[in-house]
């Protein structure tokens, strides 16, 4: 439920976005997105994944279908909306660049089992050139901004925070 703000800024803009690539790249790249989605483990899905699309209305619309709601337990499944977006998804060989935005605003567990997955994910990630840039909304704790700059710098991409300037999340540490 804390993420709505978040959620509601993504359905109205992805897609302006994407077309702003798009155009700055002289419309010569060949964008596909996909667009997945994690909770709680006890909640109505724990990681509700979508394949690549080169269609942008497409995934716009499958994004447009999301609702936020839950949550309030703080912990969330991280970790398998990882594994989830490294290791099942169509990643082409050819790509040009290959990019993971994590949006999150709340932490994974911190059990041995999910950190050595988070671990090991992380390093398949590199190994295949995949950058993670984490998103983090407002809320996160210390530990939990440690642990996407980890990501971030274990991957090469870029560690982000959504502030509430522009009306989007609330404040931060």
């Amino acid at each position: 439920g804390s993420m709505c703000d978040e959620l509601a800024f993504l359905q109205t803009r992805i897609v302006d976005v994407i077309e702003q690539v798009a155009e700055d790249n002289n419309h010569e790249l060949d964008i596909r997105v996909s667009v997945n989605f994690y909770r709680d483990i006890d909640e109505a899905y724990a990681v509700r994944p979508f394949p690549f699309s080169s269609d942008i209305q497409l995934v716009a619309s499958q994004l447009e279908e999301q609702e936020c709601g839950g949550g309030g337990d703080y912990e969330e499944v991280v970790e398998l909306a990882l594994e989830n977006a490294v290791y099942d998804h169509d990643w082409r060989d050819s790509a040009r660049s290959r990019l993971l935005f994590l949006v999150l605003d709340a932490p994974p567990s911190s059990s041995l089992g999910v950190v050595e997955s988070l671990q090991q994910t992380t390093q398949d990630a590199a190994e295949a050139g995949i950058r993670i840039i984490p998103i983090v909304g407002s809320g996160v704790d210390k530990s939990t901004e440690f642990l996407m700059r980890f990501l971030d710098v274990s991957t090469g991409g870029t560690y982000v925070f959504v502030t509430n300037d522009g009306g989007i999340g609330g404040g931060h540490m």
